[in-house]
């Protein structure tokens, strides 16, 4: 087990004689020692003027050269800046009498993975701006006249995620979604939509902030309401599905926070807390949404993305994590007050037109909360916000 000061890059790595910051980190099974990770040239964010905070573009689905300067560049696009990602592996070397442990940082070759073989080719011309190991990679592509986003998976898994869009089709209407233009074995290509992420509120007036989220809420009102028909083989994701996906995380972070038996004490309270809840009513639901998955244009509405996740579930589930990273993104500072406070108000005026009781969207809000606490625990720069979310979850323990 790691020592939980030691575990995660806390400062720019040295590789291929360069600096690099650790953006996100996965552990690897089996592996205490090892973390997976995704990072970017850290000379090029700090001479391109970047802060910790990743720059949100628009129009994602998701969710070429070579050498440490290329691969680290910045580049702008209409939705704001991109930033490239390599990905490779974090290794930490407990040795006797040193004050601290090594690390060391080995990284893939510029635009590769062993395990995603169709990403160098996918690459070409384009920028890879979110990679995650062994699993997903995406690559944006812009040139005078178009703007595209290719999702590499390993090999087969375009199947799986062309499933998930089938599935999305119940948000069709109210909604714009992801068009696809081509896919393979295992890549999807997906025309950019037009439109700015509800993520990021100093690029939309404060008028405009509740225009969009009212028109984004009333869109996901009508798709439940009006569902159309799903897939026989849809998943469906109740409250032991969401316990499980809680549960996960816990163990997955466990080794790397301090107080992890008060953590899991919570987890354990959060989860009794969704068992009671009734699943009389399950309406189609993206199952991963976060204010970033949505996106909002005055001329042509609310869009939504990365949806290959879509399933049935309980209405709370997505209002409930939407309310969570209200929470979330006022407490690392992306929001002001003001803001938060409109779309809570927006998201509670929704539960109740569609009869999500006050207890389920506490229960999947909170479910949420813990889960936001222990996912960016792993992402070097926001985990000390990320354990102050910890702090403020906390319940007393019960007197004996």
């Amino acid at each position: 087990m790691l020592d939980p000061a030691a575990s995660l890059p806390s400062r720019p790595l040295w590789a291929e004689e360069a600096r690099w910051s650790v953006e996100r980190a996965w552990p690897v099974p089996g592996q205490p020692q090892v973390l997976a990770v995704e990072v970017t040239a850290a000379e090029d964010l700090e001479s391109a003027g970047f802060s910790g905070a990743a720059a949100s573009g628009t129009g994602s689905p998701a969710g070429g050269s070579s050498g440490a300067a290329a691969s680290g560049s910045a580049a702008l696009s209409s939705g704001g800046a991109r930033r490239a990602r390599r990905a490779g592996y974090y290794r930490v070397e407990h040795q006797g009498g040193a004050a601290r442990p090594g690390e060391h940082l080995e990284l893939f070759p510029p635009n590769t993975d062993p395990a995603l073989p169709a990403l160098q080719q996918a690459a070409r011309g384009g920028l890879v701006i979110a990679h995650e190991p062994g699993l997903r990679a995406v690559v944006w592509h812009r040139d005078e006249a178009n703007e595209t986003y290719t999702v590499v998976l390993p090999a087969g898994g375009a199947s799986e995620l062309l499933a998930g869009m089938r599935r999305a089709q119940a948000f069709s209407g109210p909604f714009r979604l992801p068009r696809l233009i081509s896919h393979g074995d295992s890549t999807a290509t997906f025309q950019a939509l037009t439109g700015v992420s509800l993520h990021r509120p100093h690029r939309i007036g404060a008028q405009a902030w509740e225009t969009a989220w009212e028109q984004s809420l009333d869109a996901w009102s009508t798709a439940i309401q009006h569902p159309g028909e799903l897939p026989v083989s849809t998943p469906v994701h109740g409250a032991a599905t969401e316990i499980r996906r809680l549960q996960r995380w816990e163990a997955l972070v466990r080794p790397y926070i301090v107080g992890s038996e008060n953590f899991q004490r919570n987890v354990r309270t959060a989860c009794e807390a969704l068992a009671s809840i009734p699943e009389r009513r399950m309406v189609p639901a993206h199952r991963q949404l976060r204010d970033e998955d949505l996106l909002y244009s005055p001329e042509v509405g609310p869009a939504l993305v990365k949806v290959s996740s879509a399933g049935w579930a309980h209405p709370a589930l997505d209002l409930g994590g939407l309310r969570a990273c209200a929470k979330w993104n006022e407490l690392r500072g992306l929001w002001d007050a003001p803001r938060r406070a409109v779309v809570f108000r927006l998201i509670n005026d929704a539960a109740y037109r569609n009869g999500v009781a006050a207890d389920a969207l506490e229960a999947y809000e909170r479910a949420a909360l813990l889960r936001l606490s222990a996912q960016f625990t792993l992402s070097p720069k926001l985990a000390d916000a990320a354990e102050s979310l910890r702090a403020s979850l906390l319940q007393p323990e019960p007197r004996g």
